[in-house]
């Protein structure tokens, strides 16, 4: 098997997970190249289809309609800029992660499930990019926040809260406030999203990040059907009065196996299981 690195078209913060992830490879004695398309396997950085990765469209397209597998890198939510999210054909609850399960790893990361919340006012509806694969087949971002304000609205009087992506535009919709996030100081890249889960009564989110934030401080969660937090959340905005607080102890510990510290990639002591899932495809 041999694997195509298209590390030209990642994310500037990009270039040591790559490395790690190669080195793993090594490490395997598996065969590696760059921006080589006639491989077995990509391996690209996100995929949201702008910027630096716009090119990585072309390539996710190529492999996919081939039936070959795409092992996709980004940034991490447990513990961003330490943990680096990999999975195969996808970073979504219908794409494949390493199956190994170690009921110790949340610890590991230093993340505790805090209680379900029963009060709080607002309904929080978190934005995402819409220049990505997650957001294939939805309509454009305006016309999605439109259509769930309405349906909303049909059913409950509560305040509702807009929070833009922090490298998108803000839609201000009548009825509703735009709650812009605030780029935290001396953090990699993290935002105030804390604040405004202190006032929600539950979080709206498509199929990015925020869900999964949201369930681990204990807010209720209704999402696309694609979410990692979906399996602990609702997909009916029509029962944003009645939200579901299940057990979360199981899905959280899946969810630390779809993040990975660099030593950890590096070492190639994760890749025997995704190695394993790759070639079960």
């Amino acid at each position: 098997m041999k694997f195509s690195f298209f590390d030209k078209f990642g994310a500037l913060n990009s270039a040591p997970v790559f490395a790690a992830f190669a080195r793993g490879l090594d490490r395997h004695g598996i065969a590696r190249c760059h921006h080589d398309i006639n491989t077995d396997a990509a391996v690209i950085w996100s995929v949201v289809w702008a910027g630096r990765m716009r090119a990585n469209q072309a390539v996710w397209q190529h492999y996919r309609s081939n039936n070959r597998p795409v092992i996709v890198l980004e940034v991490g939510m447990l513990d961003r800029g330490r943990t680096w999210k990999i999975g195969i054909n996808g970073t979504g609850l219908h794409s494949q992660f390493c199956p190994h399960i170690d009921t110790n790893r949340p610890k590991q990361f230093g993340i505790e499930l805090r209680p379900w919340k029963t009060l709080g006012n607002d309904i929080v509806i978190c934005m995402q990019r819409e220049d990505s694969e997650q957001w294939r087949g939805l309509p454009p971002a305006r016309m999605w926040l439109d259509q769930t304000v309405q349906q909303l609205r049909a059913v409950s009087n509560r305040p509702i809260q807009v929070r833009p992506h922090p490298r998108q535009p803000a839609f201000h919709i009548p009825g509703t406030i735009v709650s812009r996030p605030q780029r935290l100081r001396g953090t990699y890249d993290s935002y105030d999203f804390d604040q405004t889960l202190d006032q929600a009564w539950c979080v709206i989110n498509w199929n990015s990040g925020p869900a999964c934030q949201a369930v681990i401080s204990g807010v209720p969660v209704f999402t696309g059907p694609d979410s990692l937090a979906a399996p602990v959340g609702l997909q009916d905005w029509n029962r944003v009065e009645s939200p579901v607080r299940p057990d979360r102890e199981s899905w959280l510990t899946r969810l630390a196996h779809t993040e990975w510290t660099v030593g950890e990639i590096e070492s190639g002591a994760m890749l025997d299981q995704l190695l394993a899932r790759i070639k079960s495809l």
